[in-house]
């Protein structure tokens, strides 16, 4: 039986309805993708093949994102990404800005400055 229950706040026995409840992806239909998919992922910047890498580790798109861009931390400009499922037969085509990474430097403190100590009669 594919019925599914609620519960009344009146009363305890459950209320049956003949819907099922279901989970509506985000995104596309045909680009879903779920951790554990054996994912190939290639970058072009200024018509040159720079990086390609496969990776199981991603659960959706920001998450390939996020390790595409720790991978490329000193890559600047625009990068064509492919991104290409092999277990669910999609492949998808996408433009993102690098930028380098920045040192963290810590903040610079500013000098102490020294204002002179007077007292009210002093003025």
């Amino acid at each position: 039986m594919n019925s599914t229950y609620y519960t009344s706040s009146s009363s305890v026995a459950p209320i049956y309805t003949p819907r099922t409840i279901r989970r509506i992806p985000v995104g596309r239909a045909d680009s879903l993708m779920s951790y554990g998919d054996r994912m190939s992922v290639r970058v072009m910047m200024a018509d040159r093949h720079t990086m390609q890498y496969e990776t199981t580790k991603a659960a959706d798109m920001t998450d390939l994102i996020g390790d595409l861009r720790r991978r490329a931390k000193g890559m600047r400009g625009l990068a064509v990404v492919y991104v290409r499922n092999h277990d669910r037969g999609w492949t998808r085509e996408r433009r993102i800005m690098l930028y380098p990474q920045r040192k963290n430097t810590p903040a610079q403190r500013p000098e102490a400055v020294q204002v002179p100590m007077f007292f009210p009669w002093e003025i």
